[in-house]
């Protein structure tokens, strides 16, 4: 072969490796970034926020994040999981089923942790973690995520989670 010829070949090679490393990040990214999370109304109850932010988390979707956890709580969640990879490895990675055993609030919670009874509620949510990170395994997992509120009529904020 000619070396115009390799030079074509090589070329033709160079723009096909362009093209696939293209089509490779669209399918990342596609897969990293599910669709867009339903922002949970204002009133919406816990159970109802709790799944909006394990939602959220799956599909990388920091808009309803932000609106539905304290700033503390979005800044440590994009640290631990967002940019460190428990999330963001596809389909397999994240909340896997995740299923809301139950929802506490009122007294019960209050006389665990002093607060307002109208301000502070814990869902208990089991779900399958798929990738895992320091701070999380994976397998099955039974956590509970605790959330408060100023006021009897403002949003519901996730603060706090852990296993439990």
């Amino acid at each position: 072969m000619t070396r115009k010829a390799w030079r074509v070949v090589g070329l033709a090679l160079g723009g096909l490796v362009v093209l696939a490393g293209v089509f490779g990040l669209g399918v990342r990214w596609s897969s990293d970034h599910g669709p867009d999370v339903a922002l949970p109304p204002v009133d919406a109850p816990p159970g109802q926020v709790v799944q909006a932010y394990l939602d959220a988390v799956n599909a990388d979707d920091e808009r309803v994040l932000r609106a539905v956890t304290t700033p503390a709580m979005f800044d440590g969640v994009r640290e631990a999981w967002l940019d460190r990879g428990f999330v963001g490895l596809g389909p397999r990675s994240g909340f896997g089923d995740p299923t809301i055993v139950k929802v506490l609030s009122g007294d019960d919670v209050a006389e665990i942790t002093g607060r307002d009874p109208d301000l502070v509620a814990d869902v208990v949510v089991r779900f399958e973690a798929r990738g895992h990170d320091d701070t999380i395994g994976p397998g099955a997992v039974t956590w509970s995520i605790e959330l408060g509120r100023d006021t009897p009529t403002s949003r519901w904020l996730v603060y706090d989670q852990g296993e439990g």
